[in-house]
């Protein structure tokens, strides 16, 4: 991952606008990054054995079923800047990320780029990939997406919106993987990091909710049907009128589950509003 990203960035607030700084990284992206680094430290040791068992080579996957090499491939770094850049950027993007979606989603959507950047390369090219830079592009895609208004800093100079960088770099992508691994970068791996991101984060969820249709939510007007709605303004009447006193319990108890569904329809009207 090229090293174009600052560790400060936009948010927006309600009054003005302010930089904010990006906090320690979470414990997934914590452990990430020192696997990361213990591998690295263990490839300078043995360079040639490592690529050859660990990172991917697409001729060892076809005739010798190397399919761990999917995996593998991503904790392998050509040189120390290839290792600092990927981190730096899965730092900076993974530690929101992991906060929002959770360790066990973060994960997945990880891995998911990863190894479909992996399989990308494999189908698309014939010479040894190695690098966690299509999942770090998965990351971007998805940063961009969720924070798409964040102010980032090309060259740690110029300011730019995340999902205008996610535009330009998936373009440059898509552009550089056409002349293949010419300036020995695995573009076509940058591309398919991007474009598992974008099926994970845009098909999936609309497959799950055709296969299982979503179930109906709490505040469902089931739970006060609107000709209740009548009904709780004369209580509400009476109460002005002859005081609290004069309620049935009948009367109170009805009072009392419109209140929680208002309230809870309350709750998650403010949720969105935070959102």
């Amino acid at each position: 991952m090229p090293y174009y990203y600052r560790y400060y960035t936009y948010r927006p607030s309600v009054r003005y606008s302010r930089i904010h700084r990006v906090g320690r990284p979470t414990n997934i992206v914590s452990s990430l990054i020192i696997i990361n680094i213990i591998v690295f430290f263990i490839e300078m040791m043995f360079p040639k054995q490592m690529v050859y068992y660990f990172g991917l080579v697409p001729p060892l996957i076809t005739h010798k079923g190397y399919v761990w090499q999917f995996v593998t491939y991503m904790f392998l770094h050509g040189n120390f800047w290839h290792l600092f850049f990927n981190m730096f950027a899965l730092y900076v993007f993974g530690s929101e990320l992991q906060i929002i979606w959770g360790a066990r989603k973060f994960l997945t959507y990880y891995f998911f780029t990863g190894i479909g950047a992996g399989l990308t390369a494999y189908l698309f090219t014939n010479v040894p990939t190695i690098g966690a830079s299509g999942a770090i592009y998965g990351l971007l895609l998805a940063y961009g997406v969720i924070f798409p208004n964040r102010l980032l800093f090309l060259y740690f100079l110029i300011p730019i919106r995340a999902k205008y960088l996610v535009i330009i770099f998936g373009i440059v992508e898509l552009m550089s993987s056409i002349g293949g691994y010419s300036d020995g970068i695995a573009h076509i791996a940058h591309l398919g990091g991007m474009v598992f991101g974008a099926i994970y984060l845009f098909l999936f969820p609309r497959m799950k909710n055709i296969l299982s249709p979503p179930r109906r939510k709490k505040y469902d007007f089931d739970f006060l049907p609107p000709d209740e709605n009548d009904h709780i303004d004369r209580l509400l009447d009476k109460i002005l009128r002859d005081g609290i006193e004069s309620l049935t319990p009948q009367e109170r108890r009805k009072l009392i589950e419109a209140g929680k569904f208002f309230a809870q329809i309350h709750h998650i009207d403010e949720g969105h509003k935070r959102q």
